[in-house]
């Protein structure tokens, strides 16, 4: 019994001694580490910002390439998530979701493993510098219970190895790609954020030769309701296209204003589209605007931009200007 009973005391004793030495250490996993790739900013981000692509460098998806993954969502959107279920103890079952992005700089993902308690998240920072792409890769662990604490001194070197196993791979995945060229931009095009607006508008349908005499029909139209519900204008004309040919061009007139209305008859009232747009300034006769068009259409094709909705915004009053100085906003809606 005396033997028992010193088994039992050095037993007590030995965890006292772990647990003592458990709290000791870090209660949550901390780490940061980075690699500098000889391609754009947009190249890393278009890897790191698709799930899809990290079974292409990430050390976890080597450690089990029969992994599933499940994918919801939009590629460089928050809410965009991903969740795997894996037999290796290495892997787990687990579940990503980004909560902040921006593109080519930026990207934070949440993160849940099956078994553990709290969420960990984990960063990406791109800088771009001469041609060449600086990517930090940090995690922030969930925090542990103070007995488990050791289990972060044990597990952190080896995670380390696996972000700098992905890093390595992302580089040469990334730069065994070819560059885009620079896609040329004589028109001072920019890529700009754009905010919702109200608007009463008329979708209506003319020829090409008709754009002007329609708009004017329209805007007299809307004017007028303007003037009947005694709403605030709140910004200069737009039109948005819908379809253009020389036999047909379907668009929708529209005045911004301030205030509250209910649409009427074929007038709706809406708000304009927001997010991200190309936009290009033509200054000048409104009816040589085609060539600001046909810019922006070749700049949205050579950046691979998915094009929405093309409309314009007609900046001051042809009638009180020189017609040099008359300026049509062209926005097209991209994504």
């Amino acid at each position: 019994m005396k033997i028992l009973k010193w088994i039992l005391i050095v037993l007590v004793v030995l965890v006292g001694i772990f647990l003592i030495f458990s709290a000791t250490q870090p209660n949550k996993i901390e780490l940061e580490e980075s690699i500098v790739i000889d391609a754009p900013a947009s190249m890393v981000y278009a890897e790191i910002s698709d799930f899809t692509s990290w079974t292409n460098w990430s050390a976890w998806h080597k450690l089990d390439p029969n992994m599933v993954s499940e994918y919801t969502g939009e590629p460089g959107t928050i809410g965009y998530t991903t969740e795997w279920k894996s037999d290796n103890p290495m892997v787990g079952n687990g579940r990503q979701e980004v909560v902040e992005i921006s593109a080519n700089e930026f990207m934070k993902t949440k993160m849940n493993f099956e078994g553990q308690e709290g969420d960990s998240y984990a960063s990406f920072k791109l800088t771009e510098e001469d041609g060449k792409t600086t990517i930090s890769w940090d995690m922030d662990g969930a925090e542990t219970p103070f007995y488990l604490n050791i289990m972060n001194t044990m597990f952190k070197p080896m995670i380390i190895e696996s972000y700098q196993k992905s890093l390595k791979s992302l580089k040469e995945i990334v730069e065994s790609k070819p560059v885009a060229a620079e896609v040329e931009n004589p028109m001072n095009l920019e890529v700009v954020e754009i905010e919702a607006r109200n608007i009463i508008s008329i979708k209506d349908s003319t020829n090409a030769e008709g754009i002007s005499e329609k708009l004017k029909e329209l805007y007299t139209e809307l004017s007028i309701f303007m003037a009947t519900k005694e709403l605030e204008s709140a910004g200069m004309p737009l039109a948005m296209y819908y379809h253009y040919s020389p036999e047909k061009v379907i668009l929708e007139a529209a005045l911004p204003y301030a205030g509250e209305v209910e649409g009427e008859g074929r007038i709706i009232a809406k708000q304009t589209p927001d997010g991200k747009a190309v936009m290009g300034i033509h200054y000048g006769d409104y009816n040589a605007s085609e060539g600001m068009h046909y810019a922006i259409d070749e700049y949205v094709k050579a950046n691979n931009f998915e094009y929405n909705i093309c409309w314009e915004i007609y900046a001051n009053d042809p009638t009180t200007v020189d017609s040099a100085d008359v300026e049509t906003h062209i926005y097209y809606s991209v994504n």
